[in-house]
């Protein structure tokens, strides 16, 4: 994770400012700068001239966040380096059998409109089956359950656990958007 250290804050209003980051991990650093909008919209500027090219012609940043913790979060895990590279979303889940043998796992979507983990998670709770379960297969992703199939523990459900920004290689083709739109909610318990 990144250290986020403010180096400055300017106001342009008593309810608008930008606010000057440097983000450090290990030898490495960045610098951002974040124009807040009345404590309500974030927007997010890897340079300076990105910046100035927001408040001369309009030109949209490619991140914005509508809450503080959003933002904070994604500053925590921003790859550090000079190529615009985006954040990938990693849905964790497990399987737990009747015995309550765990087996952990995760699949990492690629997510270029920057969709955040708490909005990706609040989308795919509303298909979730009793709001924690769905079966993998229905969803295209890996099942959990390495062990030979027993009937008398086992059975298809996994829980869903949540998403986290990750920086991690894509291991699904699927866009983050596109898998939460071709998921259908499962049949209750």
């Amino acid at each position: 994770m990144n250290k986020i250290i403010p180096i400055t804050t300017e106001y342009i209003t008593p309810s608008r400012s930008i606010e000057i980051f440097n983000l450090v991990r290990f030898e490495e650093s960045k610098q951002v700068y974040v124009y807040n909008f009345e404590g309500k919209h974030f927007r997010v500027f890897d340079s300076l001239v990105d910046l100035i090219q927001f408040f001369e012609i309009g030109k949209e940043p490619l991140t914005s966040f509508d809450s503080e913790s959003d933002l904070e979060e994604y500053l925590d895990h921003l790859p550090m380096g000079d190529g615009k590279r985006h954040l990938n979303l990693k849905l964790n889940y497990l399987y737990r059998d009747g015995a309550n043998y765990k087996q952990f796992g995760y699949v990492v979507f690629a997510n270029p409109d920057f969709l955040t983990p708490r909005k990706a998670s609040e989308q795919l709770r509303q298909k979730l089956i009793s709001n924690e379960f769905f079966v993998p297969q229905d969803w295209k992703l890996p099942r959990l359950q390495y062990h030979p199939y027993d009937p008398e523990i086992d059975h298809d459900y996994h829980e869903f656990e949540c998403f986290e920004w990750t920086a991690e290689e894509v291991t699904d083709g699927r866009k983050v958007e596109e898998f939460l739109e071709e998921i259908e909610k499962g049949y209750e318990m």
